[in-house]
């Protein structure tokens, strides 16, 4: 995938084979075939061996004389000496190691699993790590996929002329230093006997009692609106029940003509698709009734009013696109106006407004690793277009505060911008940004708190925090105990005038530019 990406972007490549055994443990293979088994994983696994011999490599060029100095020689061979030289010299590090086994052992250790490329000129020089999701950490061929999936993109920027590092690094001390891998089988196996009986065990809670899923709750807040600027506090929500056929998730409430709804996504089973939906909250033990339906999965209904017209941005990733929709009679019939922005692959787009125009924040979720994890924002003067990035995309890799979770808020002059916490799970918890957008410096961010279920046990987790007036809504992820849930909100030790150091995420590559008022 990395050869195919530089060819694709217009490198020249010469590839050398090494002869040197860095393979992984045996047992590794055999627990990956098993859980493509269990889970019904398919596509191949980025952690596969791929031979000197083998198609994909057999249109390039082999070096025969390794005498020439080429621009830039990325190592992936760990311990080979007798490598081509080059004027820079890069090699992946998984955790501090110079070869994937690192991730291996993070995983099975339940370790912060971190990337970073390393230049060898210069060993001493701090190399930016990025922390690398584990939403599902029983499921190793899914931890190493996104660790390599992620590293092909740090290795194809190295090989730029101006190479693209974008925030959200952590500390050089976050790779784990150098050190030797240890994969032994015995782990391994017994990763994979925990694999099988944990997904025993989810099958059976699921023919018990319906398992865990992803639910809506909400409240009325006209006393007690929710401030992410403020103190730690205890929320609580009713929950929207549901007959258990479907899951709804990323509400978003709206008022109109003295009538609550909530706009969402609903997944029924039967289909395995997400459409777009709409709950009446006058009368909320009504289900959910579908307004936007695609070839495609559909999901988080960014619904906002726009020169007194309401429009509706979607999640539509498989579509290869953002698309606009504009409604026609409220609530109920909507039509798609206009495509902003081709050829992206876009989670959970959230727009923003100013009076330098409108910012659209999402992550991507094209190509390998996460869709959770790089942060990208695109500026316009009208909601038309047209739209372009803000300075070089993504602007941040971290899985903790990049996938947006919400509408923007604005407290007395500040924002506040609510992301997925993914780092140890789907929907971990929200994680709450106080932010600047790009002008006269670039876009950066600090975290303020996080928003999590009380309820640790019973709910995992919850994605998507929205408010309209005085109704809040919250999506959930779990088996409830009762139709009351708690959220709590914690805040970050940072304070408003220490925003330097590890909490800060400053975006570099964010170009400064001032743009027009609309």
């Amino acid at each position: 995938m990395l050869v195919a990406r530089l060819l694709e972007e217009g490198h020249d490549i010469a590839l050398f084979v090494s002869d040197v055994d860095a393979s992984l443990p045996a047992a590794l293979s055999m627990t990956l075939t098993f859980e493509r088994l269990v889970y019904g994983i398919s596509g191949k696994s980025l952690i596969a061996s791929i031979g000197s011999d083998e198609g994909e490599l057999g249109a390039l060029a082999r070096v025969q004389e390794k005498s020439g100095l080429f621009d830039v020689v990325v190592r992936l061979d760990g311990a080979e000496t007798n490598a081509p030289k080059g004027r820079r010299v890069v090699r992946p590090l998984f955790n501090g190691i110079p070869s994937e086994a690192g991730a291996l052992d993070a995983a099975l250790d339940e370790r912060e699993l971190a990337i970073a490329v390393e230049e060898l000129a210069r060993p001493d020089a701090n190399s930016k790590a990025y922390a690398v999701e584990t939403e599902l950490p029983a499921i190793l061929s899914k931890t190493l996929n996104d660790a390599c999936g992620r590293m092909i993109d740090l290795l194809a920027w190295e090989c730029e002329s101006t190479p693209l590092r974008p925030g959200g690094a952590l500390t050089s001390n976050s790779a784990g230093g150098n050190r030797a891998a240890t994969s032994p089988a015995r782990p391994i196996v017994l990763h994979a006997v925990t694999t099988l009986s944990r997904r025993l065990t989810r099958r059976l809670d699921t023919l018990a009692r319906g398992g865990d899923r992803w639910a809506i709750a909400w409240r009325d807040a006209a006393r007690t609106p929710f401030d992410p600027s403020g103190g730690a506090t205890t929320i609580a929500y009713q929950r929207i029940a549901d007959d258990g056929r479907r899951f709804l998730a990323d509400p978003f409430p709206v008022v109109a003509h003295d009538h609550a709804w909530i706009f969402c996504e609903e997944y029924p089973y039967a289909t395995g698709k997400g459409i777009i939906s709409v709950i009446d909250l006058n009368d909320p033990k009504m289900p959910a009734r579908p307004v936007i339906e695609e070839p495609h999965h559909l999901s988080y209904p960014m619904i906002f009013i726009d020169g007194g017209q309401w429009w509706m941005i979607p999640e539509a990733g498989a579509s290869n696109r953002i698309s606009l929709y504009r409604c026609e009679a409220f609530p109920h019939k909507w039509v798609r106006e206009t495509v902003l922005i081709e050829n992206v692959a876009a989670s959970d787009p959230t727009l923003y407004r100013d009076k330098r125009g409108y910012w659209l924040f999402f992550t991507l979720c094209a190509g390998s690793g996460s869709p959770s994890d790089r942060l990208c924002l695109f500026h316009s003067p009208s909601l038309r277009g047209p739209w372009a990035p803000c300075g070089a995309q993504p602007l941040a890799i971290d899985p903790k505060t990049s996938r947006p979770a919400g509408h923007i808020i604005d407290a007395r002059g500040t924002l506040y911008r609510p992301a997925q916490d993914c780092m140890r799970r789907y929907g971990g918890a929200m994680v709450w940004s106080r932010f600047t957008l790009p002008g006269d410096h670039p876009f950066s961010q600090v975290e303020v708190g996080t928003l999590r279920p009380r309820d640790g046990r019973a709910l995992l987790g919850g994605h998507t925090y929205n408010r309209f007036g005085s109704i809040e809504a919250v999506d959930i992820f779990g088996a409830p105990r009762s139709d009351l849930v708690e959220f709590v909100y914690e805040t970050t030790a940072v304070t408003r005038g220490s925003e330097s150091g590890a909490a800060k995420q400053v975006i570099e590559r964010c170009e400064e530019q001032t743009y027009a008022s609309n």
